[in-house]
């Protein structure tokens, strides 16, 4: 498959590679990925650079991977946060690591030290980075439709203000990759869980299709963060689903994309 995106890039170290979403690379304070099924050494329905400990995969392929993207995105699996999530809306800092960590039970994590790694989890849900260029500081989030109508993305940006002193208006949000509206219809029970959300009913396409990236988007803008700040992935996990793993193209038997950010 061809890769086209308006938004992101594809990169290639080794024999991996991963997203990058164009308006982000201009900053030199922090880097930041999205991991593809390419480089990795699982097989069959995981293969190849699946990331998910909560799959049926060997515990040995995905720490063989997680050396293997480390490697190439160049940062240490030493100072390595990553999530174990449970679709809420639970956020927590990350300081002061000196291994490989695991947050139980969290869909988020903020950090403002410099070569500690965030990363989450995702297979169609939707990854949630924020940066402030002003304070240095970073978070990231797991985003699937629950802990987008508990308002995940803006909870993150007021983990990043209580905990740093971040100012909404400075912050720059990207969004995705996700499954996209293209993809995601939903039950009728779950659409009526999003109209209770005050926003406009621009994120509803088709009757029952969900636009994840502009729910939170919109929700963000209820935050207090500017419009032009905040980015929107046009990669749909769905269509792509031969370089990213996908929960609804293969009903579920797949492995794990990963999304990255660390302070240089």
């Amino acid at each position: 498959m061809i890769f086209k995106s308006q938004t992101m890039n594809i990169n290639f170290k080794d024999a991996v590679s991963y997203l990058t979403f164009k308006d982000l690379e201009k900053y030199g304070f922090f880097k930041h990925a999205y991991s593809t099924r390419i480089g990795g050494v699982s097989e069959n329905e995981f293969k190849s650079l699946n990331l998910g400990f909560a799959t049926k995969d060997s515990s040995e392929n995905v720490k063989k991977n997680f050396s293997i993207f480390c490697a190439a995105f160049g940062v240490s699996e030493g100072k390595l946060a990553i999530t174990s999530q449970i679709h809420e809306d639970e956020i927590k800092e990350v300081k002061n690591i000196s291994k490989f960590t695991i947050f139980n039970g969290v869909d988020g994590l903020v950090t403002n030290e410099p070569g500690v790694t965030l990363a989450t989890f995702h297979a169609d849900c939707l990854a949630v980075y924020m940066i402030d260029p002003e304070k240095k500081a970073v978070g990231l989030a797991h985003a699937g439709w629950r802990g987008t109508v508990k308002n995940i993305a803006g909870k993150l940006a007021r983990k990043l203000e209580s905990t740093y002193g971040c100012n909404k208006e400075n912050l720059i949000c990207a969004l995705g990759p996700s499954i996209g509206s293209c993809c995601f219809e939903v039950s009728s029970d779950v659409t009526q869980i999003f109209r209770l959300l005050d926003i406009p009913e621009t994120y509803l396409k088709d009757g029952n299709k969900i636009d994840l990236p502009e729910v939170n988007r919109r929700l963000l803008l209820n935050e207090g963060l500017k419009d032009e700040n905040i980015i929107k992935s046009d990669v749909c996990t769905m269509c792509f689903k031969d370089l990213l793993f996908s929960h609804r193209a293969t009903g579920g038997k797949r492995g794990t994309n990963a999304a990255f950010i660390s302070l240089v």
